[in-house]
């Protein structure tokens, strides 16, 4: 082989390697997906991908069952006692003057399926929404896993959302936590589906998720940030690409407008003096009564990043009664199990592998962008709840879950590393049996 041939290919194969970190998320997941070998058909997939919705809904269901047998059902501060009157029909003010959806849902769901209380009590039926809503979560977010990530990885992938800890518990007890949880892998799903090709229908399907999600929980406003971020990064200053982040950005303030003029004023009338007056009040009274020493930010991360998907002990070290209670903030507590030892190292594995510098892949402009718009709004609702309630953390760490796993994901899938589809299963089982421990107190 002469000299210029050896040329010939080494250029060759720096324009494959420019070609592959230069693409688009989507486009370099259209193109594993057309790699045969170890991949997932479309309809394999989709079976799959139903399977696992269905199964998460039972798993959630059942789960409810044996929370509620064992009391277990107020713990991390979800008020699950205020969602019981919705069961027949009634509302608590707090409850609908803050998340008006959930209420909604679960009325709309009451009525619809009011003749099921035949066989089944409305208690039951009610939990069953909750389960029916964290299932849908689960297909919202195996939908993003399959822009983001190869096909052979989605399934394990969704299996490990649909068993991280926050969103199995929340999914499993009356709180308006799942909706706000589901509404946002919706929101990210469709979002990815809008960079693939832009279109005022998916503009219009996306802003109305964005209403909908503040309307349950005003803090989903934060998820602006994801479009907002990463068509900065990908365009810069571009009024043309800007404009519409803009108008869809006023979808926020007029959530909020019909919160507190229309809902709280016109529907629900005169609030009760103290925190439930308003959103506001709310505020400014638990930032007044928190403190924010290294103690509080350790025990705030601990729950935030690894109590939200692993499980660290199948009981609350600290129990309040009535009130439920909360994890011991000790990240030593998970090496009282092997199995739990193994589920955050193999998390450490995903956490670190993808970014050593032997297995570090490179990112296009257009990959960095959207993980650093994930990375945006994870970390807008990371410091707000950090200052607005840090001691519940826990409790509003599951719309964080799907960022989360696909910033994590999108460097440890795209690495060379070894055997990575076996390091997801391996986390994906002890996860169910960690988490699934909790659910049944083992």
């Amino acid at each position: 082989m002469d000299g210029r041939t050896t040329a010939n290919m080494t250029g060759l194969a720096k324009r494959i390697k420019y070609r592959i970190f230069q693409t688009s998320t989507s486009e370099v997941c259209a193109d594993a997906a057309r790699t045969k070998e170890g991949v997932e058909g479309p309809r394999q997939l989709d079976l799959g991908i139903g399977l696992v919705v269905i199964a998460a809904f039972v798993l959630y269901w059942a789960s409810s069952f044996a929370l509620q047998a064992r009391g277990a059902t107020l713990h991390f501060g979800a008020d699950a006692y205020l969602y019981d009157d919705l069961a027949r029909g009634i509302a608590v003010d707090r409850v609908a003057r803050f998340h008006p959806v959930t209420v909604a849902l679960a009325l709309s769901w009451m009525k619809l399926l009011s003749p099921l209380t035949h066989w089944i009590t409305p208690q039951q039926l009610l939990k069953a929404m909750f389960a029916a809503v964290g299932a849908v979560g689960v297909w919202a977010a195996m939908a993003a896993f399959t822009i983001f990530f190869q096909r052979r990885y989605v399934i394990l992938c969704g299996i490990i959302y649909a068993a991280s800890f926050g969103v199995w518990y929340f999914s499993s007890i009356e709180e308006s936590k799942i909706v706000t949880a589901s509404l946002t892998t919706l929101y990210i799903a469709v979002y990815l589906r809008l960079r693939e090709r832009w279109t005022p229908h998916r503009v219009v399907l996306l802003t109305g998720i964005l209403l909908v999600a503040c309307l349950n929980e005003i803090v989903s406003c934060f998820l602006v940030g994801i479009p907002a971020v990463d068509t900065l990064v990908r365009h810069g200053w571009d009024w043309r690409k800007l404009r519409w982040i803009g108008a869809h950005a006023l979808t926020a303030p007029i959530a909020f407008g019909i919160l507190e003029v229309v809902v709280g004023g016109l529907l629900l009338g005169p609030a009760p003096a103290g925190e439930g007056h308003s959103h506001l009040s709310m505020l400014i009274f638990y930032v007044l009564k928190n403190n924010y020493d290294a103690g509080k930010i350790y025990a705030f991360l601990l729950n935030w990043s690894f109590f939200n998907l692993v499980a660290p002990e199948p009981y609350p070290r600290w129990v309040f009664p009535p009130y439920g209670g909360y994890f011991d903030a000790a990240f030593t507590n998970y090496y009282a199990s092997s199995i739990s030892t193994g589920a955050i190292a193999l998390l450490g594995v995903l956490l670190v592998a993808g970014w050593m510098p032997r297995y570090r892949p490179p990112f296009s402009r257009d990959v960095a962008a959207i993980l650093l718009g994930l990375l945006a709004y994870a970390m807008a609702r990371c410091l707000f709840f950090f200052v607005f309630n840090p001691g519940e953390a826990l409790l509003f760490s599951p719309a964080v879950t799907l960022p989360h796993i696909l910033l994590i994901g999108a460097a440890f899938l795209s690495s060379p590393f070894p055997g990575k589809g076996a390091v997801l299963c391996a986390l994906a089982v002890c996860l169910c049996l960690t988490n699934g421990a909790f659910m049944l107190g083992w």
